[in-house]
């Protein structure tokens, strides 16, 4: 199953974590930098967020959708739209493979 690790910084940092008004469960996090073709191939896979590399996920959940953002101050970066999943929470990767904070 497809599977993106993302550093999501605490302090002020971007990208923010969402809920999407009148889905239950159902989260945004934007805005990223990957292409639209790597984006679109993770949906139906899980997103976990990491405040650290080494640390274990803090947050996370299966993506149902990914898009470039075409307004706002990030346009071109991309959104992912997940449902929340506490199997995402507590989850840790190996050091390899980071680049740009995400895996």
């Amino acid at each position: 199953m497809p599977a993106i690790h993302l550093i999501k910084k605490s302090e002020g940092g971007l990208p923010p974590i969402v809920p999407v008004a009148g889905e239950a469960n159902t989260y945004t996090s934007g805005f990223w930098t990957l292409s639209e073709e790597t984006a679109r191939s993770l949906v139906g896979g899980q997103i976990y967020f990491h405040a650290h590399q080494r640390d274990p996920s803090f947050y996370g959940g299966q993506i149902v959708d990914a898009h470039r953002a075409v307004d706002g101050a990030y346009p071109d970066k991309i959104v992912f739209k997940f449902i929340f999943s506490a199997d995402c929470k507590d989850v840790r990767t190996t050091s390899s493979g980071w680049a740009q904070e995400m895996k």
